[in-house]
């Protein structure tokens, strides 16, 4: 058992002893006639616990969270210091090299030259009129193109040169008798951004008994620093939190006495603790829409939002080089809109009669032995994967779809159609409208039911014309629910609908959704500097606003009605 997990459990001793120390000394101090305490036992025995027990744990979460971090920034800071005098070597050796100068300044002057045929090129493209010279243009991009590739090659044959140079100051210090210490440093700080992080960790795994990606002296001598400030982190902030825990106690235990007011700060507390959570949640809120927005932003910057919005063809592209052909795609998302609506209409079709249809007849019509029965059988189907109705839509509902209409005549039908999807999605997204409503349904007053009853009206009219109008806010939520649902679903769309950005109104031919999008965007390792990867966060904006709607009419729907049956 680590020593953390050790004084974990000693505060919560300490914890639940300091409770009862701050109740016993409370009867103690009336002797036994609690009605001269301001406030009860209980009360003084949180109050005691309370800040027995969160200072330190308050500490223990802040090591968790960023322990981790603290010990890799302490490996590194001393491991760069070690590695100072190799480090000085090697700026002298870099220096002294007319190579590796040279090199230097070819690439210098090459990307000098980049950045003047950039600016001629952007002054080219905004001329007007007769100072238009598409030809000149052609002939700078072909120039472009061939100083973009000589640069590539000059910052290589840099990066080639300054790699000999360290490997040979690494050999001679290795040579001369340098500390691993020293050489593990010169390795680490010497090292690309992303191999520097891959070594930290390497080193950190070895600390920790794991395997890592390879195995060198250098990273055992790493691993020997990460073990030292492991060790040395956890025992402080052990015997921190254990001082602030028994300072707490002995805090908090002197000041029980018969008018002090425990319940108020316990109720102080609880308040800031509930604030605390709600501000974290809006700040959280807050947080994803400036990230979306900033990000829409960067997008729009590069595409124009009318094209976005109202352009008919979906085809993000993405270059390899900054030279290369083909760079920017088509980022019209109607298509994507298109889709998503078709695939939830088609869902709502079927799961807003069948849901609402079945939750009637379960509040209304069926005896307590079925409902017991079928209302537990029909809430299962909210508790299968998503990915086994993706499979059942692939193998059974599309080629069933596909055979049917093959037989009626229809050609090119597709296994994989937006009518496929929208089915088994409407399946799918049944049981939030059924069991919602259900509740909602049964949560109407029986009395509305009785007046309707002794005014001579039947169950049929009851239902439709009472407890339906009643119970609307709620079904109205029960079916809000269940569109956000059927528009955030990814997986069966992509198994039984396609990927295909296809803009038709026909459920028999393959679409896509904005969701499948975003997933393929930004699958895979991704640079968030191009407007394919920025365009998730554009289509992420659109549903985030879509949802903001459903939202408002929901709200409106249920103040309306509310005032009505108060």
């Amino acid at each position: 058992m680590s020593v953390i997990a050790i004084v974990a459990l000693a505060i919560l001793v300490m914890l639940a002893g300091g409770f009862y120390a701050g109740r016993s000394r409370a009867i103690a101090a009336v002797s036994g006639n609690t009605v001269g305490l301001h406030s009860l036992p209980n009360f003084h025995g949180y109050y005691v616990a309370i800040w027995t027990g969160l200072p330190a744990f308050l500490l223990l979460a802040a090591f968790g969270l960023f322990g981790s971090e603290a010990v890799e920034r302490l490996t590194f800071a001393e491991l760069r210091r070690d590695a100072a005098a190799l480090g000085a070597q090697l700026e002298q050796r870099l220096d002294d090299d007319a190579r590796y100068q040279a090199l230097r300044g070819e690439a210098v002057q090459l990307r000098g030259r980049v950045s003047a045929l950039n600016e001629d090129m952007e002054r080219l493209r905004s001329a007007r009129g007769d100072d238009r010279q598409p030809e000149l243009l052609e002939q700078l991009r072909a120039e472009q193109l061939d100083v973009l590739n000589a640069v590539t090659s000059a910052e290589e044959a840099v990066i080639r040169r300054r790699a000999e140079l360290v490997d040979g100051v690494a050999l001679e210090a290795r040579a001369s008798g340098a500390s691993l210490h020293e050489l593990a440093g010169f390795e680490l700080v010497q090292a690309p951004r992303e191999r520097r992080q891959l070594f930290l960790s390497d080193a950190i795994q070895i600390a920790n008994g794991e395997l890592p990606s390879r195995e060198s002296e250098e990273l055992a001598a790493a691993s020997e620093i990460v073990v030292r400030h492991q060790t040395q982190i956890r025992y402080l902030v052990s015997v921190i939190a254990v001082i602030m825990a028994a300072a707490g106690l002995m805090r908090t235990r002197d000041q029980v006495a018969p008018e002090f007011r425990a319940r108020n700060h316990v109720e102080n507390l609880v308040t800031a603790l509930l604030l605390l959570s709600s501000v974290i949640a809006i700040l959280t809120t807050v947080g994803i829409v400036f990230s979306l927005l900033f990000e829409s932003i960067r997008f729009f910057s590069t595409v124009p939002v009318s094209e976005f919005l109202f352009g008919l063809q979906w085809s993000p592209q993405i270059a390899l080089r900054a030279d290369q052909v083909g760079q920017s795609g088509a980022f019209g998302a109607v298509p994507l809109f298109a889709g998503t609506a078709l695939i939830t209409l088609i869902a709502m079709a079927v799961a807003v009669p069948i849901g609402l249809l079945s939750a009637i007849y379960l509040s209304e019509y069926a005896g307590p032995r079925f409902r017991a029965t079928a209302k537990p059988m029909l809430e299962i189907l909210a508790g299968i994967p998503t990915v086994v109705y993706g499979f059942f839509a692939l193998l059974t509902v599309g080629p069933a779809i596909r055979s049917l209409f093959t037989l009626l005549g229809f050609d090119d039908v597709v296994t994989q159609s937006a009518l496929s999807a929208g089915l088994v999605m409407g399946i799918m997204i049944i049981p939030f409208i059924s069991s919602l409503s259900d509740d909602v349904i049964n949560s109407v007053p029986q009395t509305l039911r009785d007046g309707s009853y002794a005014m001579g009206a039947t169950r049929s009219e009851t239902i439709t014309r009472v407890v339906m109008p009643a119970a609307l806010p709620g079904i109205v939520g029960a079916i809000l629910l269940a569109v956000s649902r059927a528009v955030g679903e990814t997986m069966i769309v992509v198994m039984a609908a396609g990927q295909g950005a296809n803009l038709t109104a026909n459920p028999l031919e393959s679409v896509t959704t904005i969701t499948v999008q975003i997933v393929m965007l930004l699958t895979g390792d991704q640079e968030f500097d191009s407007p394919k990867t920025l365009s998730a966060f554009a289509l992420g904006l659109v549903l985030f606003a879509i949802t903001l709607v459903m939202n408002v009419i929901a709200l409106r729907v249920v103040q309306r009605y509310r005032e009505k049956y108060d």
